[in-house]
């Protein structure tokens, strides 16, 4: 499944270790309101857009599961890149 192999290693060269680590700790505790937060600022470093829109991906996917209130930035987000 694509979303282990997220959580398995950092597919992004420029999301730093400490990132990596603390999305996987949120993972690991089941953090999904702190996952929206960690997948949006993984989006943010993204140097590609195929991982940007990953990264918004799975924060969009926590912020419906949880109704943060940033769901609709990050529907947006994804919309302006054609991947609503």
């Amino acid at each position: 499944m694509i979303g282990s192999l997220a959580k398995s290693k950092c597919i992004v060269a420029c999301i730093a270790d400490d990132l990596n680590a603390m999305i996987l700790a949120a993972h690991a505790c089941k953090d999904h309101w702190g996952l929206v937060e960690l997948y949006t600022r993984a989006s943010d470093l993204a140097v590609e857009q195929d991982a940007e829109c990953f990264f918004l991906t799975y924060a969009y996917v926590f912020a419906l599961q949880t109704g943060h209130p940033n769901q609709i930035d990050l529907k947006a987000r994804l919309k302006h890149y054609g991947r609503e």
